[in-house]
């Protein structure tokens, strides 16, 4: 009887400790009023708000680039970089718009981020990037240049500066999950991240429900038609 008594007590102290520590809705994170469309909606879109010229930005991307390579394949990270000006923020996009093209955000971002900050170098000029990019070994310099050198390049930049003014984008980092779950980060980037894993969760929970939903229904469209046919 104690041993059960016991092991009552030990699973409430877990159930209980699962509760004070799981992310709390207006504290960890807010539901948006109005939606980000996703682009791709039946799988989990991490849309992230940055600035290559944010600190922030610069202190939580090692966390969010190691959540990025644990990912479920229904999951995928969506950099936006935005476009304050038409100067610094729009020639750093047009960065960012070529490291999204060429899929080397793992590899260029963290030393894109130590040449703006530590080793003071101005990216965001277009004969200094592309000086910079070449040089480097840890990535195909190359390749990332004539993607930023391209036609394509404005025109993601441009994009990118349309979808921060339409969802009035104003502070960086914004990462939001889902297109509608907005973490706060109130213990820091760290601990963030398990609040975006429980996001994460949430919303693959509700693309599960909503699937199953839509396919219950020609059952019941057929289940009523034979029901009015039998009348």
């Amino acid at each position: 009887m104690l041993k059960k008594i016991i092991a009552i007590m030990a699973t409430s102290m877990v159930f209980a400790s699962g509760l004070v520590h799981a992310s709390l809705v207006n504290v960890d994170y807010v539901v948006l009023d109005k939606p980000i469309p996703q682009l791709h909606k039946d799988k989990v879109e991490v849309l992230e708000f940055f600035s290559y010229s944010c600190i922030h930005c610069s202190h939580l991307e090692p966390y969010m680039l190691k959540e990025m390579k644990s990912f479920a394949p229904d999951t995928y990270l969506r950099p936006v970089h935005v476009v304050w000006d038409d100067d610094v923020y729009y020639n750093l996009a047009r960065v960012a718009a070529a490291v999204n093209s060429t899929n080397m955000k793992l590899q260029a971002d963290p030393l894109i981020f130590d040449a703006i900050f530590n080793k003071h170098i101005e990216l965001w000029r277009p004969e200094v990037f592309n000086k910079w990019a070449v040089q480097q070994t840890a990535f195909d310099g190359q390749k990332l240049v004539k993607s930023y050198n391209s036609l394509e390049n404005a025109a993601a930049a441009t994009s990118m500066r349309k979808m921060g003014e339409k969802y009035n984008i104003v502070s960086t980092p914004t990462v939001i999950v889902g297109g509608k779950y907005e973490l706060k980060f109130p213990q820091g980037f760290a601990a963030g991240m398990k609040t975006l894993n429980e996001l994460i969760e949430k919303v693959r929970n509700e693309n599960s429900a909503r699937a199953a939903s839509a396919r219950k229904l020609p059952k019941s469209i057929g289940a009523s038609l034979a029901a009015s046919a039998n009348r």
